[in-house]
């Protein structure tokens, strides 16, 4: 692979520089690597390949710039993976490069159908494999959960400037300030849920199948502390932008079942406080360069969600009960993955 010394390297170049970081890592029986292609849309920054080994079969070479998200995916699939209730790539080999990058190998998993062609029993196995990830078991079996606690990573204080500005631009501020004004609200109806182990960037393009056809989640860089909703919230906004129509009160029943909670008013305002969140933080940088109909999907169900919230204030303004498990120093629900 000899070019100038300016000449950007190829995908080849990549891979072939990916596996050697790897080394003595591969497994023995990987065989040789016949193709490769870079899958479109890599996630969370990534450059991910698809390699076609010897016999047919196909792994998945992910590549990341580094830093702590990267770390944190690494030593996830290292040390927590294999004790979820949910089925996950399984690491063949992973290594951090001198220079900060950090390779994974990982077995494939198909894509899903989009969302708008999920059937019934889609959603409902989607919101049971979430409720089963939350429940308080699966936080205390993820050793060395410390690892996993992310900063405010929404951010909510430090872009609450920014995201004002971007309101006014769509001039939707009458619609979205008094609601950012309540953002305490919003922390205190989520921390009343007993804490939890979090995918943090759980969506329908985050979901795959295997080859019996059940999920597979992936992507794990968002991984950590929180209080649940914030998961659900996303995969429902980005599924509606999508046009799909997420089934909410059939998957919150599912929810609440396989977390062990009760469907009660303490769940819904927790979880219309992280749907809030996530339109408020999430979208208005994102919806000015959307097609109209799109973008009246997220303002439509803003003003439905406002309206909601009223219904639930005088749940939300009870004092917290002490929970067990509960929030105390988990940082809210992300926002950050909602649009593109």
């Amino acid at each position: 692979m000899n070019g100038p010394p300016d000449t950007p390297p190829t995908e080849g170049d990549s891979v072939d520089r990916a596996l050697a970081a790897l080394g003595p890592n591969l497994p023995v029986a990987l065989g040789r690597v016949r193709r490769h292609r870079r899958l479109a849309g890599g996630a969370s920054g990534s450059a991910v390949h698809l390699l076609s080994l010897d016999g047919g079969r196909e792994v998945v070479l992910k590549v990341t710039g580094g830093g702590d998200r990267a770390r944190r995916e690494l030593g996830f699939y290292r040390e927590v993976a294999d004790r979820l209730p949910v089925r996950t790539p399984r690491l063949l080999a992973g290594a951090e490069t001198p220079d900060g990058r950090t390779v994974l190998l990982l077995t494939h998993a198909r894509p899903a159908p989009p969302p708008d062609r999920w059937s019934a029993r889609d959603w409902d196995d989607a919101a049971a494999q979430l409720g089963a990830l939350h429940r308080p078991e699966v936080l205390e079996s993820a050793a060395g959960g410390g690892r996993l606690t992310r900063g405010d990573v929404g951010g909510a204080a430090a872009a609450a400037h920014g995201v004002r500005a971007a309101w006014r631009r769509l001039g939707r501020e009458r619609l979205a300030e008094p609601l950012l004004d309540q953002a305490a609200e919003f922390d205190a109806a989520l921390s009343r849920l007993p804490a939890c182990l979090c995918h943090g960037d759980w969506h329908a393009d985050n979901l795959l199948r295997d080859a019996d056809g059940e999920f597979v989640w992936i992507d794990w860089q968002e991984v950590g502390l929180g209080h649940g909703p914030g998961d659900l919230a996303l995969l429902w906004q980005r599924a509606e932008f999508d046009g799909a129509e997420p089934p909410r009160e059939a998957m919150l029943a599912a929810y609440a079942r396989a977390r062990g909670i009760p469907l009660d008013a303490t769940l819904r305002s927790a979880t219309v406080a992280a749907e809030l969140r996530m339109v408020l933080y999430g979208w208005p940088d994102h919806l000015g360069g959307v097609d109209v109909s799109r973008r009246d999907i997220v303002l439509g169900r803003l003003t439905r969600l406002a309206e909601e919230w009223e219904t639930l204030a005088p749940v939300t303004a009870t004092p917290a009960r002490p929970r067990r498990g509960g929030g105390a120093g988990v940082p809210p629900e992300s926002p950050s993955g909602a649009g593109r």
